[in-house]
């Protein structure tokens, strides 16, 4: 984190080769545990004709990371095992549903607006030394995948609820995998470089969702009078998780000082092109008659788009036991306005970073803070459905902190 995420070219403890490049593992000369505590502190703005204060009302996270590292002498190979996030969105808002639905007048009011996913991932991976220059490693990943939304939502393409507005409360989970493959080569005893592949992962995740949609149905009258608006369906949700190409140089510039380099690739513009959500079993006889059906399929329109990152930090070892290191990443947001909203909004672009660690016989202590520069968006003309997000504005600014311990055995 203080290196702005530059470590695909060093990823020399545990957490980091299983996390950046798993190559990385090859060169532990100890077994290693390491855990590790990432917490997140955020503000957020949303602005539009109804409201003048939304504003994030859960604002921080806490994060636990764990991993291992076991060398074995003969062959010359290392294993590792983590337990760490693979990914995290999660957004609390507060803020007025601006009037919509299918007449353009449905409001649910001021509510939580509530949106995670969640990616864990239990890693093995093991990491061959090749000799002075060379080390390969891989690692393939068990993951859990959790979504959560609580929202005024707009169905965005099933024929016969486009454009209807509900009270939504989702829940799904599941498993997937994914693999992950590294190389580090050190051409020259003060250069080495660093490449890392992680592949595409899709999760279907199941779960339930209910709702309540008395305003829609109010404010529509006549032929949609139900004696009741309440629902709930059985639930799958289908995400998928970007594949990602890493390279990067670590450069030893003095005795006491490493510089290092990186670019990343997210291939965003496949991951998270559209959301899929399937309804199945509604319990609603009115409302499934609406349908024509107990079950809804609906397609939510994201279109991020592949991004690059480049990354850059410096370490320098100010004693022979502190090292000081500070760090500064850029990578263009991946949302497009269209179909931005608060619980979209991945929009940081400029982080800034610093840390330190220090070494006390076999245990290292590693600090760092991560600063998301506050930026903000705006929306003209919204591409989702009932136009309740254009002339909008959201701004998001986040503070990381992070502390870890490292025992060598």
């Amino acid at each position: 984190m203080s290196l702005g995420g530059a470590d695909v070219a060093w990823a020399q403890d545990p957490l980091g080769a299983l996390g950046a490049n798993p190559a990385g593992l090859a060169r532990l000369a100890d077994a290693t545990v390491e855990l590790n505590v990432v917490g997140a502190l955020a503000d957020g703005r949303f602005t539009n004709r109804q409201n003048r204060d939304g504003h994030l009302t859960k604002p921080y996270a806490v994060i636990p990371e764990a991993a291992l590292g076991v060398p074995i002498a003969r062959p010359p190979l290392t294993l590792g095992f983590a337990l760490m996030p693979e990914a995290t969105l999660s957004a609390d808002w507060r803020y007025v549903d601006s009037p919509g639905g299918l007449d353009g007048k449905t409001s649910y009011g001021r509510q939580q607006h509530h949106a995670e996913i969640i990616l864990l991932r239990s890693a093995n991976g093991v990491g061959v030394d090749l000799g002075p220059k060379w080390a390969l490693g891989g690692s393939l990943g068990l993951l859990y995948n959790r979504n959560t939304l609580e929202v005024p939502c707009i169905f965005q393409s099933q024929p016969a609820l486009r454009g209807f507005k509900t009270l939504l409360d989702l829940e799904t989970d599941g498993f997937g995998y994914n693999g992950n493959v590294g190389l580090l080569f050190r051409p020259h005893e003060r250069w080495q470089i660093g490449l890392a592949y992680t592949t595409k992962t899709t999760i279907h995740t199941e779960g339930n969702a209910s709702g309540d949609a008395a305003a829609q149905l109010a404010s529509l009258g006549g032929a949609f009078a139900m004696t009741r608006p309440d629902f709930k369906h059985d639930a799958e949700v289908i995400n998928h998780f970007p594949q990602t190409v890493k390279a990067g140089l670590s450069w030893n510039v003095h005795a006491r000082a490493r510089l290092a380099l990186q670019v990343n690739w997210i291939n965003w513009g496949d991951a998270f092109h559209e959301l899929q959500i399937k309804l199945a079993k509604g319990n609603n006889a009115e409302l499934n008659a609406l349908v024509g059906a107990n079950a809804a399929e609906d397609v939510v329109p994201l279109r991020w788009r592949d991004r690059l990152a480049y990354r850059t930090g410096v370490e320098i070892a100010a004693t022979e036991n502190l090292s000081l290191r500070a760090g500064y990443s850029y990578g263009k947001s991946p949302v497009p306005s269209g179909t931005l909203t608060p619980l979209t909004a991945a929009i940081m672009e400029h982080t800034v970073a610093l840390g330190l660690g220090y070494e006390l016989k076999r245990y290292e202590f590693n600090f760092a803070w991560q600063y998301d520069l506050p930026i903000h968006r705006e929306v003209g003309a919204s591409q989702l459905r009932s136009g309740e997000y254009s002339n909008s504005r959201v701004e998001v600014g986040i503070h990381w902190f992070a502390a870890s311990v490292a025992v060598k055995f």
